[in-house]
């Protein structure tokens, strides 16, 4: 199989046989968690897959290996995961090893933490390995935490194990965090039970709106992932215009804001992230993001790509 191939520059992909967002609680699926240089299939690699299935709750096999990138990881990625280029130096390259771990997974039903990212790469270098649609139907850990817990102050996986009281790390790395994805995934499997909670979010909590944008309907679905989350934009997005996206946000029951705030729940790069003429290679507001998230803030940095498949989630 001829090596991958890093797609600089290509336009956003569409991802049309990707599977369908589930809000359930599935007994047999696979956890999976991935590590990578970067937020963008088309510019970064993956550098740690990881995978466990569960038949009734219950692990029954697991895979985990590192992968070596074509080019050197940076110092942020290191200071985030612990992984080093050392590491990753005599590690297996992602066309040698995607194909075992896409076997490994099968067509079972997948289930992560803010999971759409890793499935977002996996979907891709898939594609670029001429390998079939990664096709899963997912559970986003996250995305039940946010209508299940709206007293937490954010939905991290480190926030929901300290949270469970989950006797496992939250460590940034493929493994450690399918394990506490999965001790998570079972606590609020257990409260639902127990409790009859509900999934669907109280969506009159939310009333705070774009000052300039206001939204072109009243009427709004709670289970969407736009539905009360803050979003700021930076660099020139490749589909829309600035206030177009905006506007899809608010329309769909979000926030927008000018920049990077305290309450900024996502940051959606524009491909002038990528530009070289940016100083340091990023944008402020993307700078302003990773440090705040090396702090502890509840926010996600993304991509154009991911923007589009939140908006399709409606």
């Amino acid at each position: 199989m001829p090596e991958a191939m890093l797609f600089f520059g290509a336009p956003p992909r569409t991802r049309d046989f990707k599977g369908k967002s589930l809000l359930s609680f599935p007994d047999n699926y696979t956890v999976i968690d991935i590590e990578t240089t970067g937020l963008d299939p088309r510019f970064d690699e993956i550098i740690e897959l990881a995978a466990i299935h569960y038949e009734n709750d219950i692990e029954t096999s697991r895979f985990q290996t590192l992968v070596k990138p074509e080019n050197e990881i940076s110092d942020f990625i290191t200071e985030l995961t612990g992984i080093t280029n050392e590491m990753l130096a005599t590690a297996p390259s992602i066309c040698s090893i995607l194909p075992n771990f896409r076997n490994f997974v099968g067509d079972s039903i997948v289930i992560g933490h803010n999971v759409n990212f890793d499935i977002n790469f996996i979907y891709d270098f898939s594609e670029y390995n001429s390998l079939s649609p990664f096709s899963n139907d997912f559970v986003d850990t996250m995305r039940i935490s946010r209508r299940l817990y709206k007293e937490l102050p954010n939905h991290k996986l480190s926030t929901l194990v300290s949270y469970f009281d989950v006797d496992h790390p939250v460590e940034h790395r493929a493994l450690a965090d399918c394990i506490s994805t999965y001790c998570c995934y079972l606590k609020m499997k257990q409260y639902v039970q127990e409790t009859g909670a509900s999934l669907i979010a109280d969506w009159e909590r939310y009333s705070s709106l774009s000052k300039s944008i206001k939204a072109e309907t009243d009427t709004f679905d709670p289970d969407s992932p736009i539905f009360g989350m803050s979003f700021a934009f930076t660099g020139k997005l490749e589909r829309m215009t600035r206030r177009e996206a905006m506007q899809a946000v608010v329309n769909a029951g979000g926030i927008c804001n000018d920049g990077v705030i305290v309450s900024t729940n996502y940051l959606v790069l524009g491909n002038n992230d990528y530009c070289k003429s940016i100083k340091g290679g990023k944008s402020s507001k993307q700078k302003k993001a990773e440090k705040m998230q090396l702090a502890g803030s509840d926010i996600r940095t993304i991509t154009e790509d991911v923007f589009y498949d939140m908006l399709k989630e409606q």
